[in-house]
């Protein structure tokens, strides 16, 4: 076990461990998981969580790669601990992370994946990915924090003139989100802001980048956040407006992000949350998605766009069923891009895919992002859908990022399960990303 000499959030380590993946091994690996957990604040049900994450991760991998070098790294975050375990393995089967595995057989390699999915379940969140010959398998467990419910507001006069500040202090951080949570519809509100103490945690450690408007008074007037999402892209959620006169709050807000954004090597802004307060002269519009609330009401996500320096194009892979989409949407957008076919080459597939979930009830969303390429693929995404139908969700989206081969081929595949190109996202991935929403039955 070693010491990293890095900072992370809060000034604390991450810890490293690296040994071969032999089950005998397993109390070693919760050892440094359980007590990685605790320094890091994890309460007493996560730091469990993370200990049997553990376990179930190593015990599989033990079996699937007996002997392989095996590193394992517990690292704070600003509102979480994140858990990660690389090794080098061609054909790893990790198709238990999807979450679609519960219905497993009781044959000896199920039942031995059964612990993986375990795992994934009880983490708030999960990646896979490839690094050359490596892999990287990574759980996140949040911290716990109150959470803070919808509530009637109480009107208070303007004074004066409101002006955007960096947002700071911890009491109007929470009044901002409170005010967000009760003034605007849920599909348009992070499901974070419910718990004020994480936004805080990631503002302070510099993962979020967060703007208050504030009047003469005092008094909170609008909030706005934004986190840079790829080396040249950042993502923005609202401006969230608080008083009458909503566009000077929303103006001043949205020029404190274009102007901070400006400074840093980010290429180009984009909505994740756009409010109807945004001002769209200040932008150019990607597209719609045309989305439901969880009562079945449209509730229409437009997504916005600003180049925030000189774009001098770039080169992404597609299959030629997704060229005509791609090349409307980039002569739409006036933007220089070379396409390259791209098409399954079959080469190297192992038998599983995985595909990671990020689901929002509340907004009755999940998006899907393809994690690991497998011959299942099409079955896998099926699957996918039927559950999440079955469970309710009325939009169910899915990013294909242009920079990654294996992705970009899955056009085919997509149109089979139902799903249809809606907008390009420029630089959201490594490249473009393009969203795709299932049509609905």
């Amino acid at each position: 076990m070693s010491l990293s000499p890095e900072n992370t959030a809060n000034g604390r380590h991450p810890i490293h461990l690296r040994l071969h993946a032999d089950a005998a091994w397993i109390p070693l690996a919760q050892g440094m998981a359980g007590q990685a957990g605790a320094v890091f604040g994890l309460d007493r049900g996560k730091i469990l969580r993370l200990t049997m994450a553990a376990e179930e991760i190593l015990a599989y991998l033990a079996a699937q790669a007996p002997d392989e070098i095996l590193e394992i790294t517990c690292t704070p975050g600003a509102s979480h601990v994140a858990l990660e375990f690389a090794f080098t393995a061609a054909d790893a089967d990790l198709w238990a992370m999807n979450i679609t595995a519960g219905g497993v057989s009781d044959t000896e390699d199920d039942m031995r994946a059964m612990g993986l999915m375990l795992a994934a379940r009880m983490s708030d969140g999960f990646e896979i990915r490839r690094e050359g010959g490596r892999v990287v398998l990574g759980l996140r467990m949040n911290r716990p924090y109150p959470e803070i419910k919808r509530g009637p507001i109480t009107p208070v006069p303007m004074r004066g003139t409101p002006v955007a500040k960096p947002a700071e202090d911890p009491a109007r951080i929470s009044e901002a989100c409170r005010l967000a949570l009760s003034l605007y519809p849920t599909g348009l509100v992070p499901a974070e802001f419910a718990t004020p103490g994480m936004i805080v945690d990631q503002i302070r450690a510099g993962d979020l980048g967060a703007a208050l408007a504030e009047d003469d008074g005092g008094s909170v007037r609008g909030f706005l956040i934004w986190k840079q999402t790829s080396a040249a892209s950042a993502t923005f959620c609202g401006p969230y407006v608080f008083a009458p006169d909503a566009g000077q709050s929303a103006r001043v807000l949205t020029d404190h992000l274009v102007n901070h954004v400006a400074r840093t090597a980010v290429t180009g802004l984009l909505s994740e949350l756009a409010t109807s307060d945004l001002p769209r002269e200040d932008f150019e519009l990607l597209g719609e998605l045309p989305l439901l609330d969880a009562d079945g009401r449209r509730a229409p996500l437009p997504l916005w766009y600003r180049g925030l320096r000189e774009d001098n194009g770039l080169t992404i892979l597609a299959h030629r069923d997704l060229e005509p989409f791609l090349e409307d949407a980039y002569a739409r957008l006036f933007l220089v891009r070379d396409i390259r076919p791209a098409q399954d080459q079959g080469a190297g597939l192992g038998p599983h895919s995985v595909l990671a979930a990020r689901l929002r009830p509340a907004a009755s969303q999940a998006l899907l992002t393809p994690m690991l390429a497998g011959a299942d693929i099409g079955t896998n995404l099926k699957r996918h859908v039927d559950l999440l139908l079955g469970e309710g969700y009325r939009n169910i989206l899915l990013h294909l990022d242009l920079s990654v081969g294996w992705q970009a081929a899955l056009p085919p595949i997509l149109a089979g399960a139902g799903f249809q190109p809606v907008v390009v996202l420029p630089f959201a991935g490594r490249a473009d990303v393009v969203v795709f929403q299932h049509a609905r039955a």
